[in-house]
């Protein structure tokens, strides 16, 4: 079940990524781009590594 989650994850996160280059390129504005890799690393440590320890 991990691993189907972590595949979510990174594929949503990918979208949200995508989009705020998307935004970054086209109109300047890097909110998105900050906000998804925030998530991104969050997300993946509470997915990934926290369970290890």
């Amino acid at each position: 079940m991990k691993v189907f989650l972590a595949i979510i994850i990174y594929l949503i996160m990918a979208v949200v990524l995508g989009a705020g280059v998307l935004l970054a390129v086209l109109k300047g504005s890097f909110w998105l781009l900050v906000l998804g890799l925030l998530g991104f690393v969050l997300s993946v440590t509470k997915v990934a590594i926290l369970p290890h320890h």
